[in-house]
């Protein structure tokens, strides 16, 4: 019979061991390798506070995305007309195009726009000079166009209906062309040259953040773009919208119809996304990004605790055997070392815990974020790490109560 297995009929029965003695080897024998201990925690540690900083991160940016989302171009829908002439679907540009879309529910206003194809020459000379705005961009515009592009006035007025009507060569022009042509934009007080054809500049505007239509531009009167003074052959025309937050996607359906009645097909909306899809798109995606960048961290950590423990076997192969000698069942030697893999993984978890909610805190407060948590992810850490320890020691733990007491005291072990 072997050494240290249950006895049958009248041999004494092995001495049971404790749950309270096995938790106490287990601390005993991890404290006597502390050093080992502690890189092989740091594994898991390092797993799980790269999987909790991935969560939170990824939910406290979602958040900062959807504050932080521009309601200005969620309520902007642009409809182009098409490029080739169709019968019934061209531009007004008395203005009837645009009380038609007034009228739908949830405009607030809307204006045409026709940007050069040329690239034109913006000068203050009319032979051109050092303070050429260079790369310029030229739109003609109707007078609501760009507060419905939401463009801000800084200096000067708008041109308004009566400049179109009379064909007056008017300019509004972006701060950065301002600063470039050195133009103060006093109501007249400054004259222009596109492609040599002066234009008296009226304002200055502000464009938009992120928005290379408006910035470093020149805006003129829509007619310019009928008749063309300067040669710069615009493309066709656009109808931008201001919608009331929320209303986007109901004017991008109704709006060409209201355009185009008999062929609203021709017509092409273009709709701002959902802040809300956006954000989950971004929340997502990220996540699953770093999600998986956190999920090989922890396995690398569990393959740690894994090998670690099996070294730890093989090193302990005579004081497995003197316990199996004495009586110690293979169940209280699996039930041992299975008891230190779940403890080093507990304290991998208590600390990849705290430094995962470390992690996101500092780095949403250096983003000025508001720091999201799930309190349910953050209480689970601690129990995420104690069963990867015991997933990660239960193959070690199965080796150990496979070693035979004969063996080991043959080898002289």
């Amino acid at each position: 019979m072997e050494a240290g297995s249950d006895a049958e009929g009248t041999a004494p029965a092995a001495p049971r061991t404790s749950a309270a003695d096995l938790l106490v080897q287990a601390f005993l024998a991890l404290f006597g390798r502390r050093f080992r201990t502690l890189l092989t925690m740091v594994g898991i540690s390092v797993g799980l506070a790269a999987a909790l900083a991935t969560l939170g991160i990824t939910a406290s940016a979602a958040g900062a995305v959807s504050d932080q989302f521009d309601a200005l171009k969620a309520t902007r829908v642009t409809v182009k007309y098409p490029s080739e002439p169709v019968a019934g679907v061209r531009p007004r540009p008395d203005g009837g195009d645009t009380q038609r879309v007034r009228g739908l529910n949830g405009v607030r206003t809307a204006g045409l726009v026709s940007k050069a194809g040329e690239q034109p020459v913006v000068s203050r000379l009319a032979s051109g000079g050092s303070n050429d705005l260079p790369e310029g961009t030229v739109l003609a515009a109707q007078p609501d166009a760009l507060p419905a592009m939401s463009a801000e006035l800084t200096q000067g007025r708008w041109f308004d209906t009566g400049h179109d009507a009379r064909r007056e060569r008017v300019a509004l022009i972006d701060t950065a062309a301002a600063s470039r042509l050195t133009v103060d934009g006093g109501a007249g007080n400054s004259v222009i040259h596109v492609n040599g054809v002066a234009f008296s500049v009226l304002g200055v505007f502000r464009a938009p953040t992120g928005d290379t239509d408006l910035t470093g531009s020149v805006v003129v009167p829509y007619w310019a773009a009928l008749q063309d003074p300067a040669g710069l052959g615009f493309a066709p025309a656009e109808m931008i919208i201001r919608t009331d937050l929320g209303a986007a996607d109901q004017i991008g359906a109704e709006a060409p119809f209201a355009l185009a009645p008999g062929a609203p097909d021709k017509l092409v909306a273009l709709v701002p996304p959902d802040p809300r899809s956006l954000r989950q798109g971004v929340e997502s995606q990220t996540r699953a990004l770093f999600l998986g960048l956190a999920a090989v961290s922890l396995g690398v950590g569990a393959l740690g605790v894994s090998n670690t423990a099996y070294v730890s076997v093989l090193e302990r192969r005579s004081e497995i055997g003197l316990r199996r000698a004495l009586g110690a069942s293979r169940r209280a030697v699996a039930g041992q070392f299975c008891i230190e893999s779940g403890l080093v993984g507990l304290a991998g978890g208590v600390v990849g815990t705290v430094l995962g909610i470390q992690i996101t805190a500092v780095t949403c407060l250096a983003k000025n974020w508001l720091v999201v948590l799930d309190p349910v992810l953050t209480t689970a850490g601690p129990l995420v790490g104690l069963v990867v320890g015991l997933a990660a020691g239960l193959y070690p733990a199965l080796a150990a109560a496979r070693i035979l007491p004969a063996e080991t005291l043959r080898a002289g072990v």
